[in-house]
């Protein structure tokens, strides 16, 4: 028992348990973010939030796993993808890869979405809604909305 524990503590996880990539739709003209309601079945609620998923492809790379969570998520896809932070998580956590996609449009043709998530509602909003929003607890204040409220910062 001793060596079977040993052995997996010398084990390196895969990608798909460590990292995650979340992704800001952002008009740069209306200066408005685009939000997703989710129903999450372990929480049994909505929940808004942002377009993320898992890094599940160990021969993709992160800024591939942004532009498809995007596409297969929220059937949007953007000419501009650029890299807006990234979070190395220690003890248990993961770390994230914040993503803005500039002026997203909607594909006609969209991959199908293999985690089928449960999206409810989707909205863009300005940064004063935004705020009403963290300010309502209508979205939860974490390290995802303080990047997004940089993602605001970044098209004054």
């Amino acid at each position: 028992m001793l060596e079977t524990l040993q052995t997996k503590l010398k084990e390196k996880p895969s990608r798909k348990e460590r990292e995650v990539v979340i992704v800001y739709p952002f008009n740069t003209e209306t200066k408005e973010i685009f939000l997703i309601q989710e129903y999450i079945h372990s929480y049994d609620r909505k929940f808004w939030k942002f377009v993320s998923g898992g890094v599940d492809k160990v021969d993709k790379d992160i800024l591939t796993h942004a532009i498809e969570e995007l596409a297969e998520e929220v059937a949007m896809q953007s000419a501009v993808v650029c890299h807006l932070y990234s979070s190395e998580r220690v003890f248990g956590n993961r770390p994230m890869h914040y993503f803005i996609a500039e002026n997203p449009i909607v594909m006609e043709n969209p991959p199908e979405n293999p985690d089928e998530d449960y999206i409810t509602d989707a909205k863009w909003v300005d940064q004063t809604e935004f705020q009403q929003m963290l300010d309502s607890k209508e979205l939860l204040w974490d390290q995802g909305t303080m990047c997004a409220l940089q993602a605001f910062r970044k098209y004054q």
